[in-house]
């Protein structure tokens, strides 16, 4: 057992049964149970001080732990890895398709939804069986201007464990600290084109301290679970994502923390999609042409998943400029919606793209104006009957632009 694992207990104790974020699935669970809730997992139920309690399945592990088993079989492994299962895939799904680990990847959370088939449905394809390094963007030039190794080279399958570590993080959700074989929580001095905003990051994170940490809440779905005093601090969070500097401030974490963790995010997913996580102050992407969307910046609050969710998108999770998605249009107009029908909503939250939603979470390019919404350079467009008026644009608005819910993203 490693140190990393013994030493961590306080930060293990977020992430425990289970590593994706969202909403917590009671499917398969008796929550009046609290030291077994589970009780088809080896679990030991006596801790090391003697009392009652209940095993962690993911790191802050007892020294009579069994939690070893349910996942490996020392002698009748399927795998190189004596995994229980063929595959990493199965064996994490094995618990979070909702039926023993706390968190349901195949519902809708912050994380995003894997495996749906609803339209528009685009995910990290975990069972591919591809190489992480055939990641979209993995292609970016061997340094950046900071010194930085941009280069995704790894020929690792990419699975579950590639973003979260099951045997324990310092991380928030089990996330990992390495990805592609890269320490991504480096150094920054980055100056964003057009805002004179520099962001200076002056030390790399060292592995075993937390480089990312989201807005997690205790979910009331484990109210009884979450409210025990004997489980030595087991608590069932949800997500809201990664922290704005508005609700970080609240919750105690400092601007320059959030910045931080922004970018170490951001990091965490350029260590794959590399040449998106290039800077424009950095040049062009590997084929010395394009340009992109740096997530290197906090500026607006950047980061990928501003844009993205993290394990997949479908139809129902998209939005449109307004921040509505296909529920909230099918509510009366008397609640804020339109009234229309399941099959219009759907129709009209479509993504026409051609390579489907990659993960977005508006639909089409829904995405730039959730950032870039601007009514009055919408009103005053050549063509618009109040062009150039500059002093009464908001009675001339093009019909359709309706901005009054823009969604404060991520």
């Amino acid at each position: 057992m490693s140190k990393l694992k013994i030493s961590l207990s306080a930060f293990f104790m977020l992430v425990l049964l289970g590593f994706f974020g969202g909403l917590a699935s009671a499917e398969g669970f008796d929550t009046t149970n609290l030291q077994n809730p589970a009780p088809t997992l080896n679990n030991a139920t006596i801790d090391n001080n003697g009392n009652t309690n209940s095993q962690r399945t993911h790191g802050n592990f007892q020294n009579n732990t069994n939690s070893c088993a349910n996942c490996h079989s020392v002698h009748n492994g399927e795998t190189d890895m004596l995994l229980m299962k063929s595959g990493a895939s199965e064996l994490c799904m094995s618990c979070h398709d909702g039926t023993l680990g706390f968190y349901n990847v195949t519902k809708v959370s912050e994380a995003g939804v894997m495996y749906s088939h609803e339209d528009s449905a685009s995910m990290h394809h975990v069972d591919s069986n591809l190489e992480e390094s055939s990641a979209p963007g993995a292609t970016g030039i061997e340094n950046d201007t900071n010194g930085t190794s941009l280069k995704n080279t790894s020929t690792a399958t990419f699975e579950c464990s590639s973003c979260h570590n099951p045997h324990g993080s310092a991380n928030d959700r089990l996330l990992n600290e390495k990805v592609a074989g890269n320490q991504f929580g480096a150094k920054y001095n980055v100056t964003i084109v057009g805002y004179a905003e520099t962001i200076t990051k002056a030390s790399s994170v060292p592995l075993g301290e937390k480089a990312i940490k989201l807005d997690l809440q205790l979910d009331p779905a484990y109210s009884t679970i979450n409210n025990a005093t004997n489980l030595s601090g087991l608590k069932i969070y949800k997500s809201n994502g990664i922290y704005t500097e508005a609700n970080g401030l609240t919750a105690g974490v400092s601007v320059a923390d959030v910045r931080n963790y922004r970018l170490n995010y951001s990091a965490f997913c350029g260590s794959c999609h590399t040449d998106y996580y290039r800077s424009r102050e950095d040049g062009a992407q590997s084929d010395g042409v394009h340009y992109g969307h740096s997530a290197s910046s906090t500026k607006s609050g950047r980061a990928c998943t501003s844009c993205h969710y993290s394990h997949g998108t479908d139809i129902t999770m998209l939005r449109d400029t307004a921040g509505k998605t296909i529920a909230d249009l099918q509510k009366p107009v008397a609640e804020g919606g339109k009234g229309w029908s399941a099959d219009l909503a759907k129709q009209y939250m479509k993504d026409v793209s051609k390579s489907g939603s990659n993960l977005k979470r508006f639909t089409n390019m829904a995405v730039c104006w959730a950032c870039h919404q601007s009514t009055h350079q919408i009103a005053n467009t050549p063509g618009t009957t109040n062009y150039p008026n500059t002093t009464d644009y908001k009675n001339f608005l093009v019909p359709g632009g309706d901005y009054s819910g823009k969604s404060k993203i991520k």
